[in-house]
């Protein structure tokens, strides 16, 4: 375990290629124009209302289910019952219009900080006569399959991005009907706005759980499962096979699960990747995992006090999500989540560039760290503070000086 900073010890930051990728003026026509227009002339209670601007009369009006479904998604919601919110036209519009930019922002930021993922999806796409294929399990409104959009449109290199995609195949997987029709009209505007887009888009919809896709699906670029994990149980002897052969069909990127940064759901997802681990489902190699492990060995957070989530400092543009940000009494600021990303199968240390050689096959992050903690204040050590780093079996502590500025998420140099 980490004791004390050697003066070798060196924080680096996670490699970025936007910090905010939310400040593209893409992004905020979509949350402010795009999303509002279309749920006003959905689920406006009244014809009449339907063709007139989206105002704040109407964000009023929506609030309302908003901060309901925001109750719902809390971590008492056992005690109230659970509910099936997309078959409730009040939910589903609520949802559309927060929840959908709020969780694609976290897969956006994901996207952005992990530039080797991405780089193994598109080296897959290209392989594949230039056809990006998507599986997004447990799919909503598709809004991991919209950040992902998000992200090909924001490409600074376009000849490794979206200009060297023939195909975008989105294989959406959602028990409920409405809200995957919702998403597919989302798209359809989409792509109407964004002309880059324009014949590239093949979007098929499947009505069965998540669980059930393997029979539809082979060969992907990349699976994206988002709040996925409480359906059912994901560590049942039974579930195995199903794991075991998602991981045969997520190439490319491989397989990204994010989830909500509650106790529960984080050190769930911690148990499942220890499971993968343990099972050799995975091959024991760092380089299997994208983030956020950096080891093969049993996570520290998967049980006790503390659990495994990262805040990003990123701020959500948007007029109307801002309005429904203070009608939930504060605004977002920082953007929390669990996640764990399992490779495709392309070593971490090629796609990202961190390390020795392409043949090395040893761990070549021995000396880096992620830090699992905001920084800790250390009582009569003049403003110095410790943070929490992910080590195997135990967090190590390493101190800080009082001026370093290390977030969440970030990797340290040891």
């Amino acid at each position: 375990m980490i004791q004390r900073q050697s003066k070798r010890q060196e924080p680096i930051s996670l490699a970025v290629i936007n910090p905010n990728p939310l400040l593209d003026p893409a992004w905020r026509n979509f949350v402010d124009d795009m999303i509002p227009t279309f749920v006003k002339e959905v689920y406006s209670p009244k014809a009449k209302w339907a063709t007139k601007p989206f105002g704040e009369v109407d964000a009023r009006f929506f609030s309302t289910g908003i901060r309901e479904l925001s109750d719902h998604f809390t971590e008492l919601r056992p005690s109230r019952g659970m509910i099936s919110y997309f078959d409730h036209p009040k939910y589903r519009s609520s949802y559309l219009l927060y929840f959908l930019p709020l969780q694609a922002a976290k897969f956006l930021t994901l996207f952005t900080l992990h530039p080797g993922a991405m780089a193994a999806m598109f080296a897959h796409a290209e392989k594949s006569n230039g056809v990006l294929r998507v599986a997004d399990l447990g799919a909503g409104p598709g809004t991991a399959s919209l950040a992902l959009l998000f992200f090909l449109l924001q490409g600074k290199d376009k000849a490794k991005g979206l200009s060297a995609i023939s195909k975008i195949e989105l294989n959406w997987f959602d028990v409920n009907l409405p809200i995957l029709s919702d998403g597919h009209k989302l798209i359809e505007r989409m792509v109407a706005k964004n002309p880059a887009l324009k014949n590239k888009i093949d979007l098929r919809t499947y009505s069965i759980p998540w669980w059930k896709a393997l029979d539809k699906i082979e060969d992907q670029s990349i699976v994206l499962l988002g709040n996925v994990l409480n359906e059912g149980n994901p560590l049942s002897p039974k579930s195995d096979p199903f794991w075991q052969n998602l991981f045969s069909v997520a190439k490319g990127a491989g397989t990204l699960f994010v989830e909500p940064a509650a106790k529960k759901s984080s050190q769930l997802l911690s148990h499942l990747r220890d499971h993968f681990f343990e099972a050799e489902m995975i091959e024991s190699d760092p380089s299997q995992i994208w983030g956020p492990c950096l080891h093969t060995q049993k996570c520290p957070l998967s049980s006790g006090r503390d659990w495994c989530h990262f805040s990003v400092p990123v701020e959500i543009p948007g007029k109307w999500f801002k309005f429904f940000s203070q009608c939930l009494g504060s605004e977002r600021q920082w953007l929390k989540f669990s996640y764990l990303w399992i490779s495709g199968g392309v070593s971490r240390e090629i796609s990202e560039g961190i390390s020795a050689g392409k043949q090395n096959r040893s761990n070549p992050f021995t000396h880096l760290r992620r830090v699992i903690s905001d920084p800790i204040p250390i009582p009569g050590r003049g403003g110095q503070r410790s943070i929490l780093l992910c080590e195997p079996e135990r967090p190590g502590r390493l101190a800080i000086p009082a001026h370093k500025k290390i977030n969440r998420g970030d990797l340290v140099k040891i």
